[in-house]
């Protein structure tokens, strides 16, 4: 049976205060919003502090997904580690043991194995090992349990936020000021499908990216989302399309994909 992990566990209490907060964060905000748009559509100054908001808590979200991604590079780590603890304790049990105890032996004999001195020590060098190496794996194990537990929340409260996307198009459908105002929310750089700038932000792992407008929007107020691209210049990852008026949370989102989705 492994050893407690003491790295899973303050790994568990940093993510998991974080989770915790933002959850009720998003769900409290999420609930409150919604609220808004219960009756008839938000005057134009509240729509913009909606997008706003939106783009505050998504931000937020992105915030745990690198931490997320920390923690993920951290596990990475140990893997050697583990391999060569593993390679240690093969190398140790694999040595010959002595089968007959000679008295007085032969001086003129062969002894096969090592002396028992000897055994002893690696005995105890082979009780470390296997301690150290139930740690190693107990860390890494712990760190990619938590990891995947705190993805699927964060998979649940961008579906939560996708609630105000849906809102905002179904209320741009009543409202003919709402075009102006995704425009402001929008900078005017990133309206279009803008391609990819010459900018190493628009480069990530050997992908280019970009930051598309969702011809599948209503025009009157059009969604975006980012794609990351191979060599080939094919699509390989697309984003959640949305009405953020900040690319660089798009770009971070699509970043996170191409860590856990694309070798």
């Amino acid at each position: 049976m492994a050893l407690k992990s003491q790295l899973a566990g303050l790994v568990a209490r940093q993510v998991g205060a974080l989770q915790g907060k933002l959850t009720t964060q998003v769900q409290d905000r999420v609930l409150e919003i919604v609220a808004k748009f219960a009756n008839q559509c938000p005057p134009d100054k509240e729509l913009r502090k909606i997008i706003k908001i939106r783009d505050n808590l998504l931000k937020a979200i992105n915030g745990l997904e690198k931490r997320l991604k920390t923690f993920k590079s951290l596990a990475d780590k140990l893997g050697p580690a583990i391999t060569a603890a593993k390679i240690a304790i093969k190398t140790i049990t694999s040595v010959p043991t002595p089968t007959v105890l000679q008295l007085v032996p032969d001086p003129g004999a062969l002894v096969k194995g090592v002396p028992f001195s000897a055994l002893t020590k690696l005995s105890d060098k082979l009780i470390t090992l296997n301690k150290l190496l139930d740690s190693l794996e107990g860390d890494k194990e712990g760190i990619m349990g938590v990891i995947s537990s705190v993805s699927s929340t964060i998979t649940s409260l961008k579906q939560r936020l996708s609630i105000l996307d849906s809102a905002i198009e179904a209320c741009s459908k009543k409202s003919p000021d709402l075009p102006g105002i995704v425009a402001q929310a929008q900078p005017k750089a990133n309206t279009g499908s803008e391609g990819t700038p010459l900018d190493p932000n628009y480069y990530y792992k050997g992908y280019e990216l970009a930051i598309i407008q969702d011809p599948n929007s209503p025009a009157i107020a059009p969604k975006r989302y980012a794609v990351a691209k191979d060599k080939r210049g094919i699509v390989v990852l697309k984003g959640q399309s949305s009405f953020s008026s900040d690319t660089q949370v798009l770009l971070d989102e699509i970043k996170f994909r191409i860590d856990n989705q694309l070798p």
